[in-house]
């Protein structure tokens, strides 16, 4: 096998590894078809979930943060109870919780996204095609090659998204939000844009859940490398 067979055979393990098993067909001319079809559903579901666990441990701060204002309320002197229930607090405290996701640990980001026995199996894969440091080497880089691609693909649908996005505002400005257009003209445009605005969401939420999943791949990968790379690994094996 050439270094390019070996590296997408790498990359090809993590994404099996990451979303589960893929199908493979007898003819390789379907394999296309196939990937399209089952597995990058698969894959984007992969990164839905991981943004779900995030969204969900997200709502699940927003009551903690609340019961510490709540305590502050208390021990603060003069603090009314009346101000426990404002509505203000429970802003407060969804952008304290905002916060603690904007802004999380690196030991526990990096957790979510990569598994230890991920990592292993991987690991081996990696030394039974590479035998010795040399070749683990060019494999990481023709790994590295191949990863450029996709991060390259998620900037240039960032920017689609982002063309459309002001496509959107000036349409909504010019033919919503105004005064000089009659009122069938603007709601025929309210349809138009809200549903551009469905389809804007369809993507940019396809596309947070594939830049998910290609974070925890190449984290896999480069985690995978440096273990097949470790000495105390290759001894125990």
């Amino acid at each position: 096998m050439t270094i390019f067979d070996e590296a997408v055979s790498i990359v090809r393990e993590a994404e099996c590894l990451v979303i589960g098993a893929r199908l493979k067909p007898s003819w390789k001319s379907v394999e296309p078809m196939i990937d399209a079809v089952v597995q990058v559903p698969w894959f984007l579901l992969a990164g839905a979930r991981e943004r779900l666990a995030t969204f969900g441990l997200g709502l699940l701060l927003v009551p903690a943060w609340w019961c510490i204002l709540v305590a502050i309320v208390w021990v603060t002197p003069g603090g009314s109870a009346a101000n426990l229930h404002a509505p203000s607090s429970w802003v407060i405290a969804g952008l304290m919780a905002t916060g603690s996701l904007l802004f999380p640990l690196p030991s526990r980001s990096a957790r979510l996204r990569v598994r230890s026995q991920q990592v292993v199996s991987l690991a081996e894969h990696i030394r039974s095609v590479a035998p010795d440091e040399a070749t683990i080497k060019l494999l990481q880089s023709g790994v590295a090659a191949l990863g450029s691609v996709a991060s390259a693909r998620i900037t240039r649908i960032n920017w689609l998204l982002g063309i459309c996005w002001a496509g959107l505002v000036w349409v909504a400005s010019h033919w919503v939000f105004t005064a000089d257009v009659s009122d069938a003209l603007r709601q025929q445009a309210m349809v138009r844009v809200l549903g551009g605005l469905l389809i804007f969401l369809f993507f940019g939420i396809g596309v947070m859940c594939y830049e998910a999943t290609v974070c925890m791949v190449k984290q896999t990968i480069d985690f995978a490398f440096l273990q097949a790379s470790d000495a105390r690994g290759r001894s125990k094996g």
